[in-house]
């Protein structure tokens, strides 16, 4: 018998046991119609056809799912651009074609791209070789956003940003210069702080060496190891996961629950940990700073969570993403104003 695709071509042809199916008393496009339920063989799994065939050589087309597109976020554009590289290039793209491809989302974004900050994304995607696996690992998947749900708990709560500062163990958050929050974050005075006034500008080094914290906008939420490490392009680099050390804040950057349920997420999500500190990262967004603990599974657990509610999944994949300095400024020459703040919740 010959199986056919939806033009007509012949796929393959599997000889059948004679008094398998009688093909007279059926049609491919309902066969239970003319034969009983009981007479209806079960589809084979490809090993029993090889088996049963022995030497027979049986070919079936590849199941190929091609991932979507990644959707462009509200906040986080430069991660962003990464992963559509990404994405461009485990679909076969040259890297013209994919530079071509990001760029067409050009004036549908919250910002316009820097200067050549795709070319930057797609050459570093383009250029990392791609390990040989011996197996395939299976890769957890992450939950989606519940609109739903953070629906439900704004419902129930209805805060807002002035609520959180009113409830903040610090009083005026917002008004505390950034070098005393991060000396307080971060008590090592010889601890190593990445700092960075942009993503392609930034600065390795203990507290008291950096210098013009209020006009900076990123920072690492762990310490870092050492001064420099090697990026994935094997170029020196003060920012790098290399040079980054262990997770000390789960920080959530809430990009796709309108922007009125962040308080009232961040509230609900501190049930659970407590909150050390929010911030509003100068643009819709806002970010909520939870300590870390030694159980990695608890910490796993909490991020699911956290992303359930709408919390951007780049931070949990990425230890050394850049997250908003608090009480710095962001490149539109926006505060990025700490609302709430509880220094004795920091580890």
């Amino acid at each position: 018998m010959s199986l056919h695709n939806h033009n007509g071509k012949a796929r393959h042809s599997i000889e059948l046991p004679a008094g398998t199916l009688n093909p007279s008393r059926t049609t491919m496009s309902d066969p239970s119609k003319q034969i009983g339920p009981e007479m209806v063989p079960a589809t084979p799994r490809p090993e029993s056809i090889l088996g049963r065939h022995g030497s027979t050589k049986v070919t079936f087309p590849p199941r190929r799912v091609q991932e979507p597109f990644p959707e462009p976020p509200v906040d986080g554009i430069h991660g962003w651009v990464m992963d559509a590289a990404w994405h461009c290039r485990k679909a076969g793209m040259s890297a013209d074609e994919a530079v071509a491809k990001v760029r067409s989302f050009e004036g549908s974004l919250r910002r316009p791209f820097k200067h050549h900050e795709v070319e930057h994304a797609v050459e570093k995607v383009f250029s990392t070789t791609l390990a040989k696996a011996t197996k395939i690992e299976r890769v957890p998947e992450l939950p989606q956003w519940n609109a739903k749900e953070t629906a439900r708990i704004h419902h129930a709560l209805a805060l807002t940003a002035d609520d959180l500062t009113t409830e903040s163990p610090e009083e005026d958050p917002a008004g505390i210069h950034p070098c005393g929050i991060i000396d307080r974050l971060f008590p090592n005075p010889e601890g190593l702080i990445c700092v960075g006034r942009s993503m392609s500008e930034f600065q390795t080094d203990p507290l008291a060496v950096h210098r013009h914290l209020k006009s900076a906008q990123f920072i690492v939420p762990a310490y870092m190891l050492a001064k420099w490490g090697t990026t994935q392009c094997g170029k020196q680099s003060q920012h790098t996961k290399e040079n980054t050390g262990p997770r000390r804040y789960i920080v959530f950057d809430f990009d796709s629950p309108p922007p009125e349920q962040h308080p009232s997420i961040i509230r609900h999500l501190a049930k659970f940990r407590p909150l050390v500190m929010a911030l509003k990262s100068g643009g819709k967004s806002f970010h909520a700073w939870f300590p870390t603990t030694a159980s990695i599974e608890d910490d796993r657990l909490f991020w699911r969570l956290g992303i359930v509610l709408g919390a951007d999944a780049v931070l949990f994949r990425n230890p050394s993403q850049f997250v908003r300095l608090p009480n710095g400024t962001r490149n539109t020459g926006a505060k990025q104003e700490v609302v709430y703040l509880n220094f004795t919740a920091a580890p």
